[in-house]
């Protein structure tokens, strides 16, 4: 939506170079603006189909639309349960599609796949074939990038091969290939759109920022970030006082790590949060006028934790993680001049944050919620959830309801008010590590060998 706006700014730009207009000249522009002046105010401010575009959908908001049931499960409240192959990226949905990508060992071949969200029929299947796949961890995976789509085009990321497009028929409109990001987690990060760009976050020895027109591939501009080769981090559009920026959390091994946003238009540093600790991996999110993100510290791998648990509890006991609130406006270094508040305790290691109902809400492992009132950062609650275990999923919300998925493959819905309310524990067959997808009152949730549509009977 907001490209047509962006490109009626680029047409208006054109017109300062041009002759001088006659009268009548300038008169026909005049009626021809307010005419055409509706239309792009409908194309602002009309949504269009509900959709989920990318990595927490709308936005990177984490928020749908409808009344997705409250319990289900491998045989409750299932519209359709489809196998797919492995990989972790999280499905996004547009125009009655649903996407996502897929590894397959044996071939090596790298895979965008398009299935029918009313039936969870496959409608296609694109591979493209890499000359070497990239080393990921071993919970991660080469297909791990979530895809993206304006709804005419889905656009896919793999760390082994580059960016491609296909439109909704399964036809290439264009690939970019890419070099290895060398990242010893693997490319995460996933591609979105904005405005008339799709933005990476290339992670790894050759860490850049880069907008690419999506229409064709080509780059529009790319930013050096070598300051922070290993971040995790997808990208986060913010639109605010007509100014257009691209916010990114930094994720190196190493101190002073930063929250870095950047313009839209070209790709320049306009403000930052320093100071952080290491190994960003979290979305930020926006919401009620501000910028919120989760800066865990270094955390041990799970097999490690539970090998040295005494090590694990030092290690946490002094580590400087943080949640923290940004205003917008700022230029240069911030921190003494824009962030509205910033707290120590829960602090999540992978999942991102939630903004919801004027809340903030953060889901630690071991099931941990703290939920804080996100213009001041005042807490409303925490306790546990009852679904122990690790969270690399994040949390998604709608119909006043939130869900968050476990390693475990327990999904636990929230009642999305003041106080602690768990209103079920839906145990599916499989782990979780994607993050899932609600448009018109159905769940999207891919485990670690399927993808599950949810809805309660009304949404049938």
């Amino acid at each position: 939506m907001h490209s047509v706006w962006q490109d009626f700014r680029y047409g208006l730009r054109g017109l300062r170079n041009a002759p001088p207009l006659t009268a009548l000249g300038a008169f026909a522009i005049l009626v021809l603006a307010l005419v055409m002046l509706p239309a792009f105010a409908g194309a602002v401010h009309d949504a269009g189909p509900p959709s989920w575009p990318q990595f927490r959908g709308p936005d990177s908001t984490g928020i749908g639309d409808g009344k997705p049931p409250v319990e289900f499960g491998p045989s409750k409240n299932v519209l359709w349960k489809v196998a797919i192959g492995s990989g972790i990226s999280s499905p996004v949905i547009a125009k009655g599609r649903v996407f996502l990508t897929e590894f397959d060992r044996h071939t090596n071949q790298l895979s965008t796949v398009c299935i029918n969200a009313r039936t969870g029929k496959l409608l296609w299947r694109r591979s493209v074939a890499p000359a070497q796949i990239e080393k990921v961890h071993e919970i991660g995976s080469p297909a791990a990038p979530t895809p993206a789509t304006d709804g005419e085009r889905v656009y896919v990321y793999f760390g082994s091969y580059g960016l491609v497009s296909y439109d909704f028929d399964g036809k290439l409109q264009w690939e970019r290939r890419l070099p290895l990001p060398e990242n010893i987690y693997g490319a995460v990060a996933s591609p979105i759109v904005a405005g008339r760009l799709l933005v990476l976050n290339h992670q790894g020895k050759e860490a850049y920022l880069l907008g690419v027109d999506r229409r064709d591939g080509r780059t529009v501009w790319k930013t050096d970030r070598s300051q922070y080769q290993y971040g995790w981090s997808t990208p986060v559009y913010w639109h605010h006082d007509g100014v257009d920026e691209i916010a990114v959390l930094g994720g190196d091994f190493q101190p002073n790590q930063r929250l870095m946003a950047y313009s839209l238009a070209d790709g320049t540093e306009r403000w930052w949060v320093a100071g952080l600790p290491p190994c960003g991996k979290s979305t930020p999110v926006i919401g009620g006028g501000l910028l919120f993100f989760a800066a865990p510290d270094i955390i041990m791998d799970p097999a490690a934790e539970k090998a040295n648990p005494e090590r694990a509890a030092q290690m946490y006991a002094n580590n400087s993680s943080r949640v923290v609130a940004v205003r917008p406006g700022g230029h240069h270094e911030v921190n003494g001049t824009h962030i509205a508040w910033s707290e120590h305790k829960g602090v999540p290691g992978v999942s991102s944050p939630l903004f919801y109902n004027g809340r903030l809400y953060t889901f630690q492992n071991g099931g941990i919620v703290f939920a804080r009132n996100a213009q001041t950062g005042a807490l409303v609650y925490s306790g546990r959830t009852g679904a122990p275990g690790y969270y690399y999923s994040s949390p998604v919300a709608a119909g006043n309801k939130i869900y968050i998925a476990s390693e475990e493959g327990v999904v636990t819905v929230l009642d999305a008010g003041e106080q602690l309310n768990v209103l079920a524990r839906n145990k599916l067959d499989d782990a979780i590590l994607a993050t899932p997808g609600i448009v018109d009152g159905k769940l999207y949730v891919r485990t670690e060998s399927g993808l599950y549509a949810f809805a309660a009977p009304a949404a049938h």
